[in-house]
């Protein structure tokens, strides 16, 4: 299969560096003020904004294609979650309580939906579903380390640890995308039952941020998985 032309242009434009900067300083200053989180809204839709208004013109015909693609992938996603979950806390009665949780998780899904399919066409799947398994790695090895560097010694061994696997599929998912992502997808439902998100169908739904849990971390695996499962030896 033919590498798409998306595959040959390996380095993100400035206007993209930037608005990623803004995105993950915008999160940072929140823990100061929630207001800066507009930096993050700013960076994320701000690049795309000037775009579409032609003052930023700084991506050819194919890859703007992949980017409205994208885009229609994160409304579809973004509609779906939003009606299905409007739905169960309605039915719960819970709407008001969790009125910021709702909103939260939308957002998530119709970024992370935007994110994953534009570095999918922009790495092809096995590319993109391996540098998202360094990443999960490289934040699971730092946050535990952060979180045992008091104790140390095995326990800080231990619980780092449990980052290699993120690491190892990675590398598999180079070289043997299928076998990757069908063990992807049964990461993911063991996670789903082992912290116990299965409760998400029960009479409180947004209960202990169930739901933003699975968006953010098991999503982007059960995409990953999902992803390699269509993939073949010579795609991206």
């Amino acid at each position: 299969m033919a590498e798409s032309p998306f595959l040959w242009q390996r380095r993100p434009a400035a206007a993209t560096l930037i608005g990623a900067a803004l995105v993950i300083l915008g999160f940072l200053l929140t823990s100061i003020d929630w207001r800066f989180l507009a930096l993050a809204a700013l960076g994320t839709f701000g690049p795309g904004i000037l775009r579409e208004w032609g003052w930023v013109k700084d991506k050819d015909e194919f890859q703007m294609r992949a980017v409205h693609r994208a885009g229609y992938h994160a409304y579809l996603a973004g509609g779906l979650t939003a009606f299905v979950l409007v739905g169960m806390i309605r039915s719960a009665g819970e709407a008001v309580e969790h009125a910021g949780e709702l909103v939260t998780v939308v957002l998530a899904v119709l970024w992370f939906t935007w994110l994953l399919s534009s570095l999918y066409s922009y790495w092809g799947p096995r590319r993109t579903v391996s540098r998202i398994l360094l990443i999960f790695g490289s934040v699971w090895l730092l946050f535990n380390v952060i979180g045992n560097i008091e104790h140390g010694g095995v326990a800080l061994v231990m619980q780092s640890l449990l980052a290699v696997p993120f690491f190892l599929l990675a590398w598999v998912a180079l070289r043997w995308p299928r076998v990757a992502g069908v063990f992807l997808l049964l990461v993911a439902a063991f996670f789903f039952y082992f912290f116990g998100l299965y409760e998400v169908f029960g009479s409180d739904p947004m209960a202990k941020g169930r739901i933003l849990v699975i968006v953010l971390f098991l999503g982007p695996l059960a995409t990953s998985g999902v992803m390699l499962l269509g993939a073949d030896s010579e795609s991206g």
